[in-house]
């Protein structure tokens, strides 16, 4: 028996949702189930009623509700003690970025993250990684923050923070920017700016080159970066689609949103925040700032 099966344990008693349940404790709802089962076989006793309509606790659930609660206290009573022996801790996590746009965002976590940890000193190593499964299946990277990709392995958890809208980008000079929305024959005649094949999310490309099928070669330039992107948007040579997310507020530069109404989930992808309060706590502050700016 483990603290964090007791803690998955006292989510589903508060909640009677194990999906809610799951969202609290930044695990997938698979994994959580997998964590009530194995506590109630070493129980040898269930401890919720659960069908498709209800979930509650059982006899043996509600008794051993109170347990779990003085459990739990006194382990968190108990690595208080001794972190406050550990003031000189270093908090090593990496953090992968996808785009450097978003890098705003997660400094005002950390500084948030900071107030948490006042006699910490977290060494924060912020990496702008496209593709990084391999680096959170390695355990070289705790945490990245980026586009949903459904090729990710299973062993990842993904936290959607928000459904980003896709936006037409253009100068401000441009006839297109008249219209209130953009549909795809208002782009006929202009040239487009996209991201190249595998220089970003899968869904983020696919998203794109979805409104490109009428353009010859000539008409399209293709970039690795959402900066270059909006230089060359910046510099005329035609237009962009791309989540509002990333772009900042310019003068320089006109929105307008897409009748089709596409969106692309943006989150975090992590491999566990077990044995990592801090790492848990980060994604809390994230999850609690993006609410904000909604």
């Amino acid at each position: 028996m483990t603290i964090f099966q007791i803690e998955c344990f006292l989510s589903v008693a508060e909640f009677l949702n194990f999906a809610r349940a799951a969202e609290q404790m930044h695990v997938s709802q698979p994994a959580i189930t997998r964590q009530i089962k194995s506590l109630e076989d070493e129980l040898g006793t269930k401890l919720f009623i659960r069908n498709t309509r209800i979930v509650k606790l059982t006899e043996s659930g509600q008794i051993f509700l109170a347990d779990a609660h003085t459990m739990v206290s006194a382990a968190h009573r108990s690595v208080k003690r001794f972190a406050k022996k550990d003031t000189e801790k270093i908090i090593d996590f990496t953090i992968g970025c996808s785009n450097p746009l978003h890098m705003e965002q997660l400094i005002h976590t950390l500084h948030d993250l900071k107030k948490d940890y006042p006699t910490m000193h977290p060494n924060i190593r912020i990496s702008a990684e496209t593709h990084f499964s391999e680096l959170l299946e390695q355990e070289t990277m705790d945490i990245a923050i980026g586009f949903y990709t459904p090729t990710i392995p299973s062993s990842i958890h993904y936290k959607e923070l928000k459904k980003a809208p896709f936006v037409c980008v253009m100068q401000q000079d441009m006839p297109l920017t008249s219209l209130k929305t953009i549909h795809k024959e208002d782009l006929t005649s202009y040239s487009m700016i996209l991201y190249a094949p595998g220089s970003a999310a899968p869904s983020l490309i696919d998203s794109q080159w979805k409104w490109t099928a009428d353009k010859k070669p000539s008409e399209l330039y293709l970039c690795e970066t959402a900066e270059n992107i909006l230089l060359l948007v910046h510099a005329g040579f035609g237009v962009a689609l791309l989540p509002d997310i990333f772009i900042p507020k310019r003068e320089d530069l006109v929105t307008a949103p897409l009748a089709c109404k596409e969106t692309i989930s943006f989150g975090l992808y992590y491999k566990t925040v077990q044995q990592k309060p801090y790492l848990k706590r980060f994604i809390e502050l994230l999850c609690h700032g993006t609410k904000k700016e909604e």
